[in-house]
Parts: C-alpha cells; sequence; structure tokens
C-alpha cells in the first residue's frame, strides 16, 4: 500500500515536472500572439522590419492601423524588442513613447481629427505560459496619455488634455484558438485628468476641467471580436462571442469651470466610491453603474443662486435584458437608486422658508425584475427599418422593492403581475394583467395638512387627494399609515383595491 502510495505520487510529480518544462515561450512565440489578439479586435500590425540577434527579436516601425465604421486608427512605435529569458519567459520592451491618430468621419457628424502622444515610464512586461495560452505580466510607473491636437472641420481647437495614470500592475491572458478569448486584471494607484480648451479663431470661451480617481481596479474576460467591426456584434454574438468588465474605484474628486464674456458655470463634486460592472453575450446585456458618498455644488450666472450643493447617500443605475431574437423569454430587470438625497438650505429656503417641512434626507428606489423577449435581433443593423406593432413582449414583471421618502412621508410597495399576450384587448393595447401590488404610505395626510397651511397645495386639491386615497386605501397599523392591496385579475378585466371593485 505504501509503495503504491509513493509511486502514485512520484508520476504525479513527474507529470506536473514534464508540463511545467513545456510551458515556455520565444519571442517569436509572443510577437505571433501579439498579431493574433489585435486582429481580433480589429487591428493589423504591420513590421517595418524584424530582425533575430541572439535571444532578442526586435521590431522596428511598427504602424498599428485599426479601421471600424466611421473611424481610423493609425499608430507608429519606433522599436519593440522581445528577449528570451531563457527559462520559457520573455521580456518585452518598447520605446517609452509613441503616437497615435484618429480619424473620424461620417454623414451623420462633423469630421473629426486627432492627434494623441503616449509616454511610459518604468514599464516591464513578462509574457509566460504556452504559445496558445500566453500570459503577461506588466508594471508600469506611469503612462500618460496627451491630445496634442484636435480638429473638427477646418477649424483647429486650442485643447491640451493629458490622462495620467499611476502605479500600474497588471497581467492578461491571451488564449488563441476558433476565438481569441482575453482575460485581463489591472490596478493603478490614481488617474489625473488635465483638460484646457479654448474657443477656436480668437474666441472668449475657456473650459478647464480637473479630476482625480484613485484606487483603480478593472478586470475583463471574454471575446472581443464585435470590436472589428461593430455592425457585426448580431453575428459575432451567435457565434459566442461574450465579454464581461468591472471597474472599482476609490475617493474621486473633480472640478470644471467655464468662462465665456459675462457666462460662467462652475462644479465641483466628490465621491467616495464607485463601480461600473458590463456584460454583453448571447444571453443578454448586463449594465450597472453607482457612487456613494457622492456631493457636489454648482454655481454660476444663470444660476439664481450664489450656490447649489447636492449630496447623496448612494446614485446607482443598472438594467439587464435579452438581446437576441427569441420566442422564449429571458430576465430582464431595472435597478434606479437614489438614497438619502440632500439639497443645500438656500434651496430649502426657496419653498420653505419658514422650515415647515422636515428637511429629512429624500430616497427614491426601483428595483424590478420579469420575464420578456424581442420580436427582433436589437444589434441588427437594419432593426431601425422592420415595420412591427411590438418590438417584444412583456410576460412577468415583479415589484422587488419601491420607495419615495421625501419631507416627512413615505411611499413603500412591492408586488408582482404576469402579462397575457394573447389578450391585448381588455386593457386597451397592454397585454392583460394579473396579479397584485401592495403599498404603504405613511405620513402622507401630514404632508399635505403642511403644503395647504404653506399655500403650496390648494384645500380643494388636498381634499380630492384624500377622498382618493379612501377610496384606494385603508387604515393600517401606526398614525397616519395606509395600505393598499390593488389587485388585478386579467381573464376576467376586474380592478379591486383592499377586496371593493373598482372595475
Amino acid at each position: 500500500m505504501t509503495q503504491r502510495t509513493a509511486l502514485c505520487g512520484t508520476t504525479a510529480i513527474l507529470i506536473a515536472l514534464a508540463g511545467t518544462a513545456h510551458a515556455e515561450v520565444t519571442g517569436a512565440d509572443v510577437w505571433n500572439n501579439w498579431k493574433s489578439a489585435a486582429e481580433s479586435v480589429g487591428q493589423i500590425l504591420t513590421p517595418g522590419s524584424e530582425s533575430q540577434d541572439g535571444d532578442t527579436l526586435t521590431i522596428s516601425d511598427l504602424q498599428i492601423t485599426m479601421d471600424v465604421p466611421d473611424v481610423d486608427i493609425t499608430g507608429s512605435i519606433a522599436n519593440v524588442e522581445f528577449r528570451d529569458n531563457g527559462d520559457g519567459t520573455v521580456t518585452m520592451s518598447m520605446s517609452p513613447s509613441y503616437t497615435m491618430s484618429i480619424d473620424a468621419s461620417s454623414d451623420d457628424a462633423e469630421d473629426a481629427q486627432i492627434e494623441v502622444s503616449v509616454n511610459q515610464e518604468g514599464l516591464t512586461m513578462v509574457a509566460s505560459g504556452d504559445p496558445d495560452a500566453i500570459t503577461y505580466d506588466f508594471l508600469a510607473a506611469s503612462m500618460v496619455v496627451s491630445v496634442d491636437s484636435l480638429q473638427v472641420e477646418d477649424e483647429s481647437f486650442d485643447t491640451p488634455a493629458t490622462f495620467t495614470i499611476t502605479d500600474i500592475d497588471g497581467k492578461y491572458l491571451v488564449n488563441s484558438g476558433e476565438m481569441t478569448e482575453i482575460d485581463s486584471e489591472m490596478s493603478a494607484g490614481k488617474l489625473v485628468i488635465e483638460i484646457a480648451a479654448n474657443e477656436p479663431d480668437g474666441g472668449s470661451g475657456k473650459l478647464a476641467f480637473n479630476a482625480e480617481i484613485a484606487d483603480i481596479e478593472i478586470s475583463s474576460a471574454g471575446s472581443l471580436m464585435f470590436m472589428a467591426d461593430p455592425t457585426m456584434i448580431s453575428s459575432a454574438l451567435a457565434d459566442g462571442m461574450n465579454s464581461t468588465t468591472k471597474m472599482t474605484y476609490g475617493a474621486t474628486t473633480y472640478d470644471m469651470d467655464f468662462v465665456d464674456g459675462r457666462d460662467a458655470f462652475a462644479m465641483q463634486g466628490s465621491n467616495a466610491t464607485g463601480l461600473l460592472d458590463i456584460a454583453l453575450s448571447g444571453d443578454g446585456l448586463r449594465y450597472g453603474v453607482s457612487n456613494t458618498g457622492v456631493a457636489f455644488t454648482l454655481s454660476g450666472s444663470e444660476i439664481p443662486l450664489p450656490e447649489i450643493a447636492v449630496g447623496m447617500g448612494e446614485f446607482g443605475f443598472s438594467f439587464m435584458m435579452p438581446v437576441a431574437k427569441s420566442e422564449t423569454p429571458g430576465d430582464i430587470g431595472m435597478n434606479f437608486t437614489l438614497r438619502d438625497l440632500t439639497v443645500s438650505d438656500m434651496i430649502w429656503g426657496m419653498i420653505d422658508a419658514g422650515g415647515q417641512l422636515p428637511h429629512d434626507p429624500a430616497t427614491l428606489i426601483v428595483d424590478l425584475a420579469g420575464k420578456a423577449n424581442w420580436l427582433f435581433d436589437i444589434f441588427d443593423p437594419e432593426a431601425g427599418e422592420m415595420d412591427m406593432e411590438l418590438p417584444g413582449e412583456l410576460h412577468a414583471l415583479d415589484i422587488n422593492e419601491m420607495e419615495l421618502t421625501i419631507a416627512g412621508a413615505s411611499l413603500t410597495g412591492t408586488g408582482g403581475f404576469t402579462f397575457d399576450m394573447n389578450d391585448m384587448e381588455s386593457f386597451d393595447g397592454v397585454p392583460a394583467p394579473t396579479g397584485a401590488l401592495d403599498l404603504k404610505l405613511v405620513g402622507g395626510n401630514g404632508l399635505m395638512d403642511t403644503l395647504v397651511a404653506m399655500g403650496l397645495l390648494p384645500e380643494e386639491q388636498a381634499m380630492g387627494a384624500r377622498m382618493m386615497m379612501g377610496l384606494f386605501a385603508r387604515p393600517g397599523d401606526g398614525e397616519d399609515t395606509l395600505i393598499s392591496k390593488i389587485e388585478i385579475d386579467g381573464a376576467t378585466g376586474a380592478i379591486s383595491a383592499n377586496g371593493q371593485r373598482l372595475q
């Protein structure tokens, strides 16, 4: 038994060592992998010359071109070197600076040309793995992207802009095959944005924008073949293209100043944290953004106050939906969150000078989920020319959370409905719904009393609102609390509130 165990362990070690021995790449492997990865996103790498000197492959006068609809991108790097380290890895180095040109031209917008330069400090990159799956580990002290010139039609804009990212650390894996897959992760200490724009032809307009974003973390995975031609995204998704990207970041500050003669506008703001989350595949599209600890101020010649200050504990928006034509319903969802909204006393003073309303933070939350399907492919370039009564079908919708809290009153609700797409008559062109919605209102009567006392709400309108609340709601537990259960029966067309038939 002991001998058999030892033999199995020895065999496992030998297999591992054999695998390690074959996990190696040469400079030529890495260069070919680079070209393959570039081609998958629509880039073409054309060297002026290739030369091998001992353990180093040198690419000179490397030209980069990328032609996508309405945009041509070209770049030039003087030298790229691939040096075999003798241990199955390759160290890569390139010229510390290079240039790029972007030429945008379409029938729907003005032609534009942009010249960009890139400067890298302390860049090191090591490739490892095997020719079909190469991992690139990279470090850089900083990378600076500068907009050197901008021309729109025949006008040249004086718009110096720099984007500086520091303390870069990351890696990415390129898997070659029928479809190139790229997985990556990167962190950076800080991104600094500096833009100064002057109105062309000697105009007086000036714009300055500065921002700093700290503690950046980015990860992405998937195949990016649709980038070669965005008009082919529909077929790329059908072929298995997929992509996910997630970015988180920490403390962010920004300020913008605009002046043009007597006109002026200024904005300063900050966030504590931020998130961007995107995913796309044949199964659907997911998109989400959120920020916490949001604060900003506005001032300017067109703002009737010295300054407007706004704060939010959280602000976020996200949605998900299918993207392909299908008879089978897919998941849909939407979330909007505006939590703990505050405004400056100057704004409250305009509507509540006497301080009669509670100035507590306001909140608005809507969280929906359901099932639906498209009757056409939304990424089909010819979709806009299709003639159809309904673009899609809604089969179910759940209200997971709904809240509106403001000025001492709070309305909350949850519920869910299914929809009969075969019955478009009972509810006048809307698929017949079946389900229920539970609502709760706290502090509603007190808020109306205060608004009437302030003269902001006429008494007759308040009376009409109370009559409607009496029809749809009943008293709940607690002071100034109303609850209501709205039920709809799509089969009969019946609508009831708290068991009382309304229709």
